[in-house]
């Protein structure tokens, strides 16, 4: 409903810059000694982590995006950062490498991090080649570069590394931070692991964009060098080849460039999944109170967006109700298969009609200031029947949807 004028608005969990997370010029299409490393920002693909079993765990969501958001360097998105933890860790906070013949232990260790369905596409990703680069172009080849003649390293010969970022114990002293302040620099708590991979991230990034000779994009560089080392990095010339030295380093860098796009909801939303109703930061909460609205309690929560944005459906389900609806202005109202509904008010334009079946991410109108409003904005409710009094609180439903505001 209406926004009151001296309210800022908050953001809360909410990612408002676009993420420029597109495959776009960064694939691992650069690796030729020919081709310098690009820097090109790619397109914006979405904003949104995608959350639960298949994406980025709820309880992470918050931490690499503002992990992403610390970083003054564009390339380095949320995306990224999850892409790389999915990896590292497959999300869990206690693993820990081991070398290949070590002994397990009984607080998390394990010997490869990776779920059945990683192993297997990264598999996969081993028979591909990496860019179209044939098994063993990399070796005796004319182009060859420095570090290609450099001996493997066994896995016996890492570092042990830990936790949900897998920092070994050296660099944890020299990189780790306090992410949540308690006085204590854990590697084994997110909370301070994920700030610290970030900014680990963001200086690999500032270091690769200074070579530009280097085999590999940027964010190609920085992921080959928060594996092995900046150094190593330099003595390859670049990310090492898939048939040279530290090939796992090579597939490392080419399973994340892979993955990274797959940790969003797509451009549109999943079919048949569930997404936030716009792109933009949340004003009014639920339940604040004041004079502007006849309960004296707002009854949803405001989306601070300008006229024309598009509003899109939070989930599958029937619409109810599209068209003018009083003081709501503009409206449409859908019943989802749970029997709950989601209003979208003051809409400048409703595109959807009733009767329509819509998906998660289906175009239903665009925003404006019809009816009762001071500004353009989104108001969007959860109610338990189509018509308004059946309000529910809006950030515990989406979040139990892995929706984040």
């Amino acid at each position: 409903m209406k926004i009151a004028r001296w309210m800022v608005p908050v953001i809360v969990g909410v990612v408002v810059t676009p993420l420029s997370i597109g495959l776009g010029g960064i694939l691992l299409g650069t690796f030729d000694d020919s081709e310098a490393a690009g820097g090109d920002v790619p397109a914006p693909m979405s904003t949104e982590l995608k959350a639960g079993d298949v994406g980025v765990p709820v309880v992470y969501a918050k931490l690499i995006r503002d992990a992403a958001a610390d970083c003054d360097e564009k390339l380095l998105t949320a995306p990224v950062l999850a892409a790389q933890l999915k990896r590292e860790s497959n999300f869990n906070p206690r693993a820990r490498s081991v070398a290949a013949d070590g002994p397990a232990d009984d607080e998390g260790s394990l010997t490869d991090p990776r779920s059945e369905e990683q192993r297997a596409e990264d598999g996969d990703l081993a028979e591909e080649g990496l860019s179209g680069e044939e098994p063993g172009s990399g070796s005796g080849s004319q182009d060859a570069s420095p570090g290609d003649d450099l001996p493997d390293v066994a896995q016996a010969e890492r570092p042990v590394t830990r936790g949900i970022a897998q920092f070994s114990d050296a660099d944890w002293a020299a990189e780790g931070i306090d992410g949540n302040n308690d006085g204590v620099k854990d590697v084994l708590d997110p909370a301070d692991a994920i700030p610290s991979q970030g900014r680990r991230m963001c200086a690999l990034l500032r270091t690769a964009k200074e070579h530009p000779g280097f085999r590999g994009t940027p964010l190609e560089l920085a992921l080959a060098g928060y594996r092995v080392s900046w150094r190593t990095v330099e003595e390859y010339g670049g990310v090492p080849r898939a048939s040279g030295a530290d090939g796992e380093t090579y597939e490392y860098v080419k399973a994340v460039m892979k993955s990274y796009p797959k940790m969003v909801v797509p451009v549109g939303g999943d079919a048949g999944g569930w997404t936030l109703p716009v792109e933009g930061p949340a004003g009014t909460p639920y339940h604040q109170r004041g004079s502007s609205w006849s309960t004296g309690l707002h009854t949803g929560v405001d989306f601070v967006v300008p006229t024309g944005t598009p509003v899109k459906a939070i989930g599958p389900g029937e619409v109810v109700t599209a068209g003018p609806g009083g003081d709501y202005g503009n409206q449409v109202v859908i019943r989802h298969e749970d029997g709950t509904f989601s209003q979208y008010a003051h809409l400048s334009e409703a595109k959807a009609v009733v009767g329509q079946s819509v998906q998660g991410g289906t175009l239903i109108g665009w925003s404006g200031e019809t009816g009762n409003a001071s500004g353009p904005h989104l108001h969007f409710e959860i109610r338990t029947g189509p018509a308004f009094g059946s309000d529910l609180s809006p950030v515990p439903y989406l979040r139990a949807r892995g929706l984040i505001l």
